[in-house]
């Protein structure tokens, strides 16, 4: 899927980036405020009050006041706070991959194919 330029925001593109391809860089807390954002995610969306409870009960109820304090300031911060983390902490590991023509940062570390201007730069691997 192509995206337009005009959606396309440097810092937010980054932030997802990290955290979807370099996920097992965070750290047990941030694992731990991790579920319990997606417990609680799921909790509001049934209708059911026993498996609200469940869910936060077995998906990460925070008691812990560190994965509370990561929990403090919304899911968003929390992203960028991990995003920062990692690469201030992990640079030697983390590729942010980009695309040649546009500079955009693109899907995975892999990727050969923009989807924010649909370069592709495949065939360059069997030109040698």
């Amino acid at each position: 899927m192509k995206y337009t330029t005009n959606e396309y925001d440097e810092e937010e593109q980054l932030t997802e980036y990290i955290f979807h391809n370099y996920l097992n860089l965070l750290n047990e807390v941030e694992h731990l405020a991790n579920r319990a954002f997606i417990a609680e995610w799921k909790a509001q969306a049934t209708d059911s009050k026993n498996m609200a409870e469940a869910l936060r009960k077995n998906w990460g109820s925070p008691d812990d006041p560190r994965v509370l304090e990561e929990m403090q300031d919304g899911y968003d911060e929390f992203l960028v706070r991990i995003r920062n983390r990692i690469l201030s902490r992990h640079s030697d590991i983390v590729f942010v991959n980009r695309c040649p023509s546009c500079q955009s940062i693109v899907a995975t570390p892999k990727a050969q194919q923009c989807r924010w201007c649909g370069h592709d730069w495949h065939i360059y691997a069997f030109q040698c």
